[in-house]
C-alpha cells in the first residue's frame, strides 16, 4: 500500500502531493491513537453486516450475502459519517456506479457505462417504492430528487438488468432508496452544514399516534455556490430550495400501514428557473403466514420545472405520475419461494418551448405502462438455488415486451457464495425520441423502437475472515437498437430518431471491506469498463457514437477509510481515482475527501468536512460548456432531544 500511494503521489503537482502526503499522515496518527479508542466503528460488525436483508436482487427479504447479483448497499451510517449532503453525493460511495457532477445542479449518473447528460437513461431509481425518472427523456432529474439523508436506513445498488421484478427502465441497474420507518425516528433531530459551496438545514420530529402508530413531520432548506469555467469565472448556476414532507406507519395485527408525502420548490438563480412538485405515496401490508404477504401500493407524483433563457423566451414541462401495484409473496411444498404481481403506471405530460424551435409534438401526451411479473426461487439443494422469472409488459408507445431472467446461486461453503445470470432487459422509447420536433431541422420519430439488452453476469462474494468480505463480478452486456441521429438522404436535414446502434459492453465490479481492528474499517472498490459498438449496414448517426453511449471512465478505484479515535471521534478519510474521459477534455483526476466529527454529547455532534481537497477544482462531465466542481469546507452541527 505504501508503495501504490507513494505512486500516486509522484504523479500530482508538488501542492497536491504535500496534501496527500498530510491525509496520509493524519492517517497514522489516528492508526496509533486508535487502539485507545473505547468504542466499535458502527453497531454491526462487518460480518454482520453482511447479513443485513435486503430486497432489490428478489424483490422479498435475503441476507446480502445470498443475493444471486451485483449489489452494493450504502447503509445510514456510511452516510452520515462521510458527511455528503445529498442523495446525488451519497451514491458516490457506491462503487458500481458512475457518479459524474455536470453543474451546481445536475449530475450523470449510471451503472456499467453510458453515462453522460444524453446517455444515462438506462437505470431505475425508486424512493421508497416511487419510481422517479421522468419519461421525457428517460433518465433523473437529480436536482429535484432528494430526501432527508439522516432518515435514510440504506439504498442497495444492483448492477444489472432488473426488468423482471422493476420493468420500466431498469436496463443497466437499479437504485432503491429505503428510508426508516417512523418508528425509527422517534424525537427530534436538527441536522446543519454551512460552508463556502454548500450551506443545508433540516429538522425532524416523530411521535406517537396512540398505541399501535407513529409519525415524523420533517424540512429542509439548502443553497449551492456556483460552479466555474475552466478560466475559473463564475458560472452563474448557484441555486437553492425547499423541501417538507410526513410519514406515518400503522400496526394493526398482521396489518401495516405506511402513508408518507413531500413537497419542494428549487429556484435557479441564473438563468431563472424552478423546479417545483410533490408526491404521495400510501402501502398496505398483509401477512397471511410466516412466509407469506400481500401488499399493494399506490402512488400520486407531480412535478413542474421552468427555464427562461439568455436571449429571451423559455420553456415548461409538466408531469403528472399515478402509479400502482399488487404484489404476493409466498412458499410453496417448502422449496418454491414465490413472488408475483402487477402494476399501472400512467403519464400525463406536457411541454411547451419559446426559447427556440424545439417542441414536443403533441405538446402533451398521456401514456401508460401495464406489466405482469412472477419469480419463483428454487431450491434445488440445500446450497443450491434457481432463480426462474419473467415480466410482461405493455407500453402505449412500444407495445409488449418480455423481460425474462434466470439465475442461479451456489454457497459453495460457509464463507463463499457463487453465482451467474441471464436476463433481458428493454427501455421504452421517451417522449424527447419518439415527438421531438423542429422544422426543418428533426422530425418525430414515430418509429422509434425501445432499446434492447441481452446480459451475461457472474460473481462470487467472500466472508474473508470475520473482519473481511469481498465481492467480484463480470459481466457482458449485448445492447440492439441504440439510438441513432439518422440524417435525411442528400440534405441531410431534417434528421430523426432511429435504433442503428448495436455492440456490447464488458467489464468487472469488485469492492470489498477489511477491519484491521474493531475500531477501523477500510472499504475499497473497483470497476473496469470496456465498450465495443457499430453502425448496423445502412445506418448513419450524425450525432457520433459518444451522444448515445456516453463518456465513461475506463476504470474508477475507490479507497475509503472510517475511524473511531479517542475522545468520541471519528474520522473518515476518502480517496477516488477516475479515468480519463476519451476525445472530450476532462482528464483523469485523484480526489480526497474528510470528515472529522466529535460527539461533543450523546445528544450532540460537531464536524467539519472538506471534499475535492487535492485541486482548487476539476471537471466531471463532458456537456458543453465543461463547468469545473470547486474544492468546498464545511461545517456541521446534529443535534438530537
Amino acid at each position: 500500500m505504501a508503495r501504490k500511494s507513494l505512486g500516486f503521489a509522484q504523479n500530482m503537482s508538488s501542492e497536491h502531493a504535500i496534501r496527500y502526503a498530510m491525509i496520509t499522515a493524519l492517517l497514522a496518527l489516528a492508526s496509533s491513537a486508535g487502539a485507545q479508542s473505547t468504542r466499535d466503528l458502527a453497531d454491526l460488525s462487518i460480518e454482520e453486516l453482511s447479513q443485513v436483508e435486503i430486497m432489490s436482487v428478489s424483490k422479498r427479504p435475503e441476507p446480502l450475502r445470498e443475493a444471486p447479483g451485483a449489489v452494493y448497499v450504502i447503509t445510514g451510517d456510511d452516510i452520515r459519517r462521510t458527511g455528503v449532503t445529498s442523495l446525488a453525493e451519497a451514491l458516490r460511495l457506491a462503487p458500481n456506479l458512475e457518479v459524474a457532477r455536470v453543474n451546481a445542479q445536475s449530475y450523470s449518473i449510471s451503472s456499467r457505462g453510458m453515462n453522460s447528460v444524453n446517455a444515462s437513461n438506462k437505470l431505475l431509481a425508486l424512493i421508497d417504492g416511487r419510481s422517479i425518472f421522468t419519461p421525457f427523456f428517460s433518465s433523473v432529474f437529480w436536482d429535484q430528487n432528494d430526501v432527508m439523508l439522516a432518515d435514510v436506513e440504506r439504498i442497495e445498488v444492483v448492477s444489472g438488468p432488473g426488468g423482471t421484478l422493476w420493468g420500466t427502465n431498469a436496463m443497466n441497474g437499479v437504485i432503491n432508496v429505503i428510508t426508516k420507518s417512523s418508528a425509527e425516528t422517534q424525537g427530534g433531530l436538527v441536522d446543519a452544514r454551512l460552508g463556502d459551496f454548500v450551506q443545508r438545514g433540516a429538522a425532524r420530529y416523530g411521535g406517537r399516534l396512540g398505541t399501535a402508530g407513529t409519525y415524523r413531520v420533517y424540512a429542509l432548506g439548502f443553497g449551492n455556490d456556483h460552479t466555474t469555467g475552466p478560466d475559473g469565472r463564475d458560472v452563474m448556476d448557484d441555486w437553492h430550495g425547499k423541501q417538507a414532507g410526513f410519514r406515518t406507519d400503522l400496526s394493526v395485527r398482521s396489518d401495516r400501514y405506511t402513508v408518507q408525502g413531500d413537497v419542494y420548490e428549487n429556484v435557479i438563480d441564473t438563468p431563472g428557473g424552478r423546479r417545483s412538485g410533490g408526491n404521495m405515496l400510501g402501502r398496505w401490508t398483509h401477512q397471511l403466514a410466516d412466509d407469506a404477504s400481500l401488499q399493494f401500493q399506490l402512488y400520486y407524483d407531480q412535478e413542474k420545472r421552468t427555464d427562461s433563457a439568455p436571449t429571451g423566451g423559455g420553456s415548461w414541462q409538466r408531469l403528472k405520475t399515478v402509479d400502482v401495484e399488487a404484489e404476493h409473496v409466498f412458499t410453496w411444498r417448502g422449496i418454491h419461494q414465490v413472488v408475483w404481481g402487477a402494476g399501472y403506471r400512467r403519464w400525463n405530460d406536457r411541454f411547451e418551448n419559446t426559447a427556440n424551435p424545439f417542441v414536443l409534438d403533441p405538446a402533451g401526451e398521456t401514456l401508460s405502462v401495464t406489466n405482469l411479473f412472477a419469480q419463483d426461487t428454487i431450491a434445488l439443494h440445500e446450497h443450491l438455488r434457481l432463480v426462474v422469472g419473467t415480466k410482461f409488459e405493455y407500453s402505449t408507445f412500444s407495445g409488449w415486451a418480455v423481460m425474462p431472467n434466470l439465475r442461479l446461486g451456489w454457497q459453495a461453503d460457509s464463507r463463499n457464495f457463487l453465482w451467474s445470470a441471464v436476463s433481458r432487459a428493454v427501455r421504452p422509447p421517451s417522449r424527447l425520441e419518439r415527438d421531438l420536433s423542429a422544422p426543418g431541422i428533426v422530425n418525430p420519430s414515430p418509429g422509434y423502437q425501445s432499446e434492447k439488452l441481452v446480459a451475461y453476469e457472474a460473481g462470487w462474494r467472500s466472508q474473508l475472515a470475520p473482519r473481511a468480505t469481498a465481492s467480484v463480478s463480470i459481466f457482458y452486456n449485448d445492447y440492439t437498437d441504440l439510438r441513432t441521429t439518422s440524417p435525411t438522404p442528400v440534405t441531410v436535414l431534417p434528421v430523426n430518431f432511429g435504433n442503428g446502434w448495436e455492440g456490447h459492453t464488458y467489464g468487472v465490479d469488485a469492492w470489498g471491506s477489511y477491519s484491521p481492528r474493531p475500531w477501523w474499517r477500510l472499504d475499497v472498490g473497483a470497476g473496469l469498463l470496456r465498450k465495443d459498438f457499430q453502425l448496423k449496414p445502412g445506418q448513419s448517426d450524425i450525432a457520433g457514437v459518444q451522444t448515445v453511449l456516453g463518456h465513461d471512465p475506463p476504470h474508477q478505484v475507490f479507497v475509503r477509510s472510517f475511524m473511531d479515535l479517542p475522545n468520541n471521534v471519528e474520522l473518515y478519510v476518502g480517496l477516488r481515482q477516475i479515468g480519463k474521459l476519451a476525445d472530450v477534455g476532462v482528464a483523469s483526476y485523484v480526489e480526497a475527501d474528510v470528515r472529522i466529527g466529535w460527539n461533543v454529547l450523546p445528544q450532540l455532534e460537531l464536524s467539519i468536512t472538506g471534499q475535492n481537497l487535492l485541486h482548487a477544482r476539476h471537471a466531471e462531465a463532458s456537456q458543453p460548456p465543461i463547468f469545473e466542481i470547486p474544492r468546498s469546507v464545511y461545517a456541521g452541527l446534529r443535534w438530537t432531544f
